[in-house]
């Protein structure tokens, strides 16, 4: 099936003073299916182009009052974009022709006039016009996508300077386009990699001697504003290439700053408990080999105290979990301002807590640590007008004394705390070897 594109018969304008020419470039005009209007001299023609469309003003260079040069030369320098205008003349020396095309005029005819010629000549304009119209259209088209995209987009030519900037890329940068335009690329774009400074990566490489021509993409660089602050961003560079010859650029950027931070909530979710914000079990897990590998290359202990809080189901059976959330909260607050900024506390869930001591240089400090933990939290806790009193079983497992791996630790922590229960709670145990048969181990 074929759609048939319609468009209206061309406009065209005859500007002369001569009853006569006016009169038989209608004619002919009208025969090939033009549509005409007619001004008799320049005032008149200028009154109708501004505000009436034309596609071709056809125009006598001598008229009396305002003649068709100045007409021309007006066209030239107003706003918006003019219809083409071909002059008639009479005249024949090479000055009238020179300063016809000054004017602005797209080209020139003599009178007498050759019809024939007139009618490719009006074509090849009136063609030439359009195109250039559909052209513009397109371009202003463009760029308002581009102007509308939230990614930055900027353009860079073949002398490696700045040859378009969209709204993003210049909000982004905190530059005015008058500010980027036209300079190198290297000025404006100051990119660094993760962790640096330096500000000195080239975002678009391939204009390098002998680097390969070719597509870049940095899913992490920090570009620098020109107030001096610095953001993340996700860029592509995309060489522009005509005829082997890289002629430009094209670079395309996006601010990740909330991505990175989203994806920093989602990394913290994922090794923090909700209730508490203290790390949680999958954080155990992962730091404990790792402080375990480190205690090992400079040949000292680490010590694991695992806690389960006594007397805690009670309260959630008596005043509900409301309370019950809210002392754990209490917990974790005075476990936190107990230790040192070295050691870690972990809750693994539930009203059981792992503390980790890496700073400690013997047993004794794992025992001190032990026997302050039962002291705080024996101390009373007073929520909604409810008086809670819990208490502490603590069992202790040292690395290299009694383990050799995170998981034996761990296990071996627990099995010493279920000792302390077992011998009446609100106390401490360091796990031995004895305990794993007497726990049915």
């Amino acid at each position: 099936m074929t759609l048939a594109v319609s468009r209206k018969c061309p406009s065209i304008l005859i500007v002369d003073d001569d009853e006569i020419m006016r009169m038989l470039l209608r004619q002919f005009l009208e025969g090939e299916e033009y549509e005409v209007t007619e001004a008799v001299n320049g005032a008149e023609a200028l009154v109708k182009i501004s505000s009436t469309p034309f596609d071709l003003v056809i125009m006598d260079i001598a008229m009396p009052g305002i003649d068709g040069l100045s007409v021309c030369e007006h066209l030239k320098f107003s706003e918006g974009t003019p219809p083409p205008v071909l002059m008639i003349t009479a005249l024949n020396d090479e000055e009238s022709i020179d300063r016809s095309f000054s004017a602005g005029a797209v080209d020139l005819i003599r009178k007498p006039i050759q019809w024939s010629v007139l009618r490719n000549r009006i074509r090849y304009i009136i063609n030439a016009y359009h195109a250039r119209r559909e052209i513009e259209d397109l371009t202003r088209n463009y760029e308002m996508i581009l102007d509308a995209a939230a990614n930055g987009i900027c353009g860079v030519d073949g002398a490696q300077r700045i040859s378009f900037a969209n709204s993003a890329a210049l909000r982004m940068l905190g530059y005015d386009l008058d500010e980027v335009f036209g300079r190198s690329y290297r000025e404006i774009f100051k990119a660094s990699k993760p962790g640096t400074d330096d500000f000195e990566v080239d975002c678009c490489p391939f204009f390098q001697d002998g680097a390969p021509k070719e597509s870049f993409h940095y899913d992490e660089l920090r570009f620098l504003r020109k107030d001096g602050t610095s953001f993340p961003v996700d860029c592509r560079s995309n060489p522009i290439i005509e005829n082997n010859l890289l002629t430009g650029a094209v670079l395309v950027f996006q601010d990740v700053t909330d991505r990175q931070q989203a994806a920093e909530l989602i990394r913290y979710m994922a090794n923090h408990d909700s209730l508490t914000n203290l790390p949680n079990r999958n954080f155990c897990n992962k730091r404990l080999p790792q402080a375990i590998s480190l205690a090992k290359r400079h040949n000292r202990i680490i010590c694991l105290l695992y806690i389960d809080l006594d007397r805690f189901k009670p309260i959630n059976d008596k005043y509900g979990h409301a309370v019950g959330d809210r002392v754990l909260r209490l917990v974790a607050d005075r476990l936190k301002q107990m230790l040192r900024a070295s050691d870690s506390v972990c809750r693994l869930g539930g009203d059981e807590f792992v503390i980790l001591l890496e700073s400690t240089n013997s047993v004794d400090g794992a025992k001190y640590v032990a026997e302050k933990t039962i002291e705080i939290l024996n101390e009373p806790m007073v929520v909604d007008e409810h008086t809670c009193s819990i208490g502490a079983s603590i069992g202790i497992s040292i690395y290299p004394d009694d383990c050799e791996d995170a998981y034996t630790m761990l296990q071996h922590a627990d099995i010493a705390m279920y000792e302390a229960k077992k011998k009446g709670r609100n106390r401490y145990e360091l796990f031995s070897a004895t305990m794993i048969g007497a726990n049915g181990g």
